[in-house]
């Protein structure tokens, strides 16, 4: 005799849950393990799976509670965060060291990203300093192609 089970949501006990398809690695590679709630919004890896005849009422919940996010985006942001200043200063050490100004760039290129990184609320606000990092991400590229 076999049972059915069906997945909960650990926050809100309810049923409506499906794979995330929030994360384009994950999905391209068919590794989808994390889940989400599409009742409350909940994202994590740890659905408990029940059988259908214990599933327990939904549960009332609050909007304002926090999530941790599981996606692989922030992390590589927050390693980014380390590891652009030190980006920065071998950008330096490259151009004092070198013959070309393509080098030049490579220190506006990385400062610019550093101060996105940590000054983000500045540049949601405004939109000039979006513009100039586009600028020189295109200089950088064209440059680039050039050397």
């Amino acid at each position: 005799m076999t049972q059915d089970y069906v997945r909960i949501c650990p926050v809100c006990n309810s049923v409506d849950v499906s794979p995330d398809l929030s994360v384009p690695a994950a999905v391209a590679s068919g590794a989808l393990y994390s889940y989400r709630c599409n009742r409350c919004g909940f994202v994590g890896v740890i659905f408990p799976e029940i059988p259908i005849d214990e599933v327990p009422e939904p549960r009332n919940f609050e909007k304002g509670y926090s999530v941790l996010d599981v996606t692989y985006g922030r992390g590589y942001l927050g390693l980014l965060r380390y590891l652009s200043p030190f980006g920065v200063l071998l950008s330096i050490a490259l151009y004092l060291t070198s013959s070309t100004h393509f080098n030049l760039l490579a220190v506006i290129l990385f400062s610019y990203l550093t101060l996105y990184l940590f000054g983000k609320k500045y540049f949601d606000k405004y939109r000039i300093l979006k513009i100039i990092g586009i600028v020189a991400v295109i200089l950088y590229a064209l440059f680039y192609r050039v050397v």
